[in-house]
C-alpha cells in the first residue's frame, strides 16, 4: 500500500492511544450499550465512540455507525448524521468496499454542508477523494483534494487554527503524494514543500519528517542522487526516534534502490535487508515484495544463488498475493538444495579418494566441479526462464484488466474480478442521453461498408473523448445510436449539467466535422434527445459482459431523441427542472409521444451567461 494510505489512517483512524487501548476502550463501553440505559445525545455519542474505538470487528463498527446514523436522522441532529457517515465510509473504506466507502463520504460531506460546518465538510471530500484514487481515478481524487484545501483557506470558513491546520496539511500532503505517485514531479515537490511549511507552524514534526523522506524520492526519480540520499538518510534517522517502521522501511529501501542503481552494492544490501526486516513488522505486501527484489538483484551480482532464489521466491510470492496466482518456485528451491547434496557428496568422496590415490583425487575434484558449474549455470537459466514467464502472465494480466474496464466501467470490473458476478444497483438521480444520425439508413444501404463503418468510427470516438472530459459513461452503441449516462457508477449533484456541456460539444463538433473536406468520412446530422430519473444498472449474461441501464427513464431519454430536430438537444421536463437556472430552453409544447401520451419538451439553446462550467 502507498504511503498515501498509510498517511491517511494517521489521519482518520488513530488516536492518541495504542489499538489495544482502543479495543479495551470499546470493550467496556460495550456493557453500557448492552445495559440500553442512555437516549438521546448520550446514545448517539456512545454509538459514535463505539464505533471508532472498536478494532478487532469491522462488521461490528459498521453496525454501530448504522444505528447511529438511523437515530439522529429521527433526532434531526444533522452533526451526528454527518460524523455516522463519516464512520461508516472509514469502515467500508478498510474492508475495500470502495463504492459504498465514497457514497457514504458524499453524503457525510452533503450533510456537513447542510449543518453550516465546513471543517467536517472539507475533512469528508479529502476521505472521498482518497477513496477515488484507491479505486483507480486519480483526476476525480485531485479534484476532491483541491475542493477541500480550498473549503479551508475560504477566509469566510474560520475555525480552530490547530484542527483546520491539520487537515490542511493532510491534504496538501498527500495531493503532493498523489503527484509523486503518478509521476507528476514538479507537482509533488510543490505541494510538498507546501506541506512543510503547514508542518512547520502547526509543530508536526512527523509529518515534517515524512515530507523530507517523500522529497527524497523524488531527487532519486529526477537523478540527483546525492540530494536523495541526504533527504533519505535523515528521514530515516528522525523516524527511528519514534519507531515508525512502516515509514523507516519504506525510506531504507528506497535509499536501497538508489545504491543499487549507482553500483554501491554492499550498502544497497545493508539498507534493503533493514528495510525489509521493518515492514515485516508490520505485514506490508508491497513493500516485502520491493525489498525482496532488490535483494534478488544485489544476491546475483554477487553469485550467491541460494541467497537469490530465496529472495526470488519471496518476491514472487508477495507479488502475487496481491494480484495474480503465484509461480511456482519450490522447483528451483528443491534445485538449490540438489545441488547442495552434490556439492556435499562430492566433498565425501573427493577426501576418499586421497587417501587412496592423490591423482585420481585431482581429477575427481575437477570433474566434479565442472558438473557444479553446469548445474548452477543451468539453475540460473531455468530461474531466468521462470521470471520471463512471469513477466509474461504480469503483461498479459494488464492486458485482460485493461480489456474488461474498456467494457465495464472500473468499479463494476473490479467487481466482477472479486465475486465473479456484479449486484444490480438503483440510481435514483442520473441523466441519460441518445444521440442518432439522419439519414444513417439511407447511407447504409448505397455507401461501402467498410467506409461506413470508418464513419461512424470517426465520429463515435470523439464522442467517447468528450465523455471521459466530462466524466460520463459510455454505455453502448447500437448501429447509429449511440447511449451514455450521468451520475453513475458514482452519483453525483450535477449529472444534468455535465451531460448537456457535454451534448453541446458533440452538436459543435458535428457541425466543425460538415465544414471539413473529407473523401474518407460520410458527414452527418445529428439528433440528441436527454431525460433525468432513476436507472437500474447491471451486468447481463455469462459471455460477452454488456453494462447496461434500465428503466422508464432510459425509454424517455429514447422518445427525447426521437421527437428532436436536426442539430438540436432536447430534454424533458424532468431535465429541465434540474437545469434551468443554468442553461437558456425553449419550451415546446405538450407533444405527443408514442406509447406515452404528450409530455412536455424543450430546446437547449446553450449556457446562460453566468452559468458555471460542471
Amino acid at each position: 500500500m502507498k504511503k498515501v494510505w498509510r498517511f491517511l489512517l494517521i489521519l482518520v483512524f488513530c488516536s492518541h492511544s495504542g489499538l489495544a487501548q482502543q479495543q479495551e476502550i470499546a470493550d467496556s463501553l460495550r456493557t453500557i450499550y448492552e445495559a440500553d440505559t442512555l437516549r438521546g445525545a448520550e446514545k448517539m455519542e456512545l454509538l459514535l465512540d463505539l464505533a471508532f474505538h472498536e478494532k478487532n470487528d469491522p462488521d461490528l463498527a459498521l453496525s454501530y455507525a448504522e444505528e447511529l446514523i438511523v437515530l439522529a436522522r429521527e433526532a434531526g441532529d444533522n452533526s451526528y448524521v454527518y460524523s455516522g457517515y463519516l464512520q461508516k465510509g472509514n469502515m467500508l473504506f478498510l474492508q475495500d468496499n470502495l463504492d459504498m466507502a465514497a457514497q457514504a463520504y458524499q453524503t457525510a460531506a452533503e450533510f456537513a454542508e447542510i449543518d453550516g460546518d465546513k471543517l467536517d465538510q472539507a475533512k469528508a471530500l479529502l476521505y472521498l477523494g482518497f477513496t477515488y484514487y484507491k479505486s483507480g481515478e486519480p483526476d476525480r481524487a485531485i479534484a476532491d483534494f483541491n475542493k477541500s484545501i480550498d473549503i479551508i483557506r475560504n477566509p469566510d470558513n474560520a475555525e480552530e487554527e490547530e484542527e483546520s491546520l491539520s487537515v490542511l496539511g493532510a491534504a496538501v500532503f498527500n495531493l503532493g503524494n498523489i503527484y509523486l505517485q503518478e509521476d507528476e514531479l514538479l507537482k509533488a515537490r510543490e505541494n510538498l514543500e507546501e506541506a512543510a511549511m503547514i508542518f512547520k507552524k502547526s509543530n508536526n514534526t512527523t509529518g515534517l519528517n515524512y515530507v523530507l523522506g517523500n522529497q527524497g524520492i523524488i531527487f532519486a526519480k529526477l537523478g540527483e542522487i546525492e540530494k536523495a540520499e541526504e533527504n533519505l538518510t535523515e528521514a530515516i534517522r528522525l523516524l527511528e526516534q519514534n519507531q515508525d517502521y512502516s515509514a523507516i522501511g519504506e525510506y531504507q529501501i528506497a535509499l536501497a534502490e538508489v545504491y543499487l542503481a549507482t553500483g554501491q552494492y554492499d550498502k544497497s544490501h545493508d539498507l534493503a535487508t533493514q528495510g525489509l526486516e521493518n515492514v515485516q513488522r508490520i505485514g506490508s505486501k508491497e513493500f516485502i515484495s520491493k525489498a525482496s527484489r532488490v535483494l534478488a538483484d544485489l544476491d546475483f551480482q554477487s553469485e550467491n544463488y541460494k541467497e537469490a532464489f530465496e529472495h526470488q521466491a519471496m518476491y514472487m510470492q508477495y507479488k502475487d498475493s496481491m494480484d495474480v496466482e503465484t509461480v511456482d518456485m519450490n522447483r528451483l528451491v528443491r534445485a538449490q538444495a540438489e545441488l547442495e547434496a552434490v556439492q556435499a557428496n562430492s566433498r565425501l568422496e573427493v577426501q576418499a579418494l586421497q587417501r587412496k590415490r592423490e591423482q585420481t583425487a585431482l581429477w575427481a575434484v575437477g570433474i566434479t566441479a565442472l558438473l557444479l558449474t553446469i548445474i548452477a549455470f543451468g539453475s540460473y537459466k531455468r530461474y531466468r526462464l521462470v521470471k520471463n514467464t512471469n513477466q509474461i502472465i504480469s503483461e498479459e494480466r494488464d492486458r485482460s484488466d485493461n480489456l474488461l474496464q474498456n467494457i465495464l466501467p472500473k468499479q463494476t470490473a473490479m467487481e466482477l474480478k472479486k465475486l465473479g458476478r456484479v449486484r444490480a444497483q438503483r440510481f435514483d438521480e442520473v441523466t441519460v442521453m441518445f444521440t442518432d444520425f439522419k439519414g444513417f439508413t439511407t447511407h447504409a444501404e448505397s455507401l461501402d461498408p467498410e467506409k461506413l463503418v470508418e464513419s461512424i468510427d470517426y465520429y463515435f470516438s470523439h464522442f467517447d473523448t468528450i465523455m471521459d472530459k466530462y466524466g460520463l459513461e459510455k454505455i453502448k452503441t447500437v448501429g447509429d445510436a449511440y447511449m451514455c449516462a450521468s451520475g453513475l457508477p458514482y452519483p453525483s449533484e450535477d449529472h444534468a449539467y455535465r451531460i448537456l456541456e457535454a451534448a453541446l460539444e458533440i452538436l459543435e463538433f458535428v457541425e466543425a466535422a460538415k465544414k471539413e473536406d473529407s473523401e474518407d468520412h460520410v458527414r452527418f446530422d445529428i439528433r440528441i434527445g436527454i431525460n433525468s430519473g432513476p436507472v437500474v444498472a447491471g451486468v447481463v449474461g455469462t459471455k460477452k459482459f454488456a453494462y447496461d441501464i434500465w428503466g422508464d427513464t432510459v425509454n424517455i431519454a429514447s422518445r427525447m431523441e426521437s421527437a428532436s430536430d436536426v442539430g438540436k438537444i432536447n430534454i424533458s421536463e424532468n431535465t429541465y427542472e434540474i437545469v434551468k437556472d443554468q442553461f437558456d430552453c425553449e419550451y415546446r409544447g405538450n407533444i405527443e409521444v408514442k406509447n406515452r401520451g404528450k409530455l412536455n419538451m424543450y430546446f437547449v439553446l446553450g449556457k446562460k451567461a453566468n452559468s458555471q462550467t460542471a
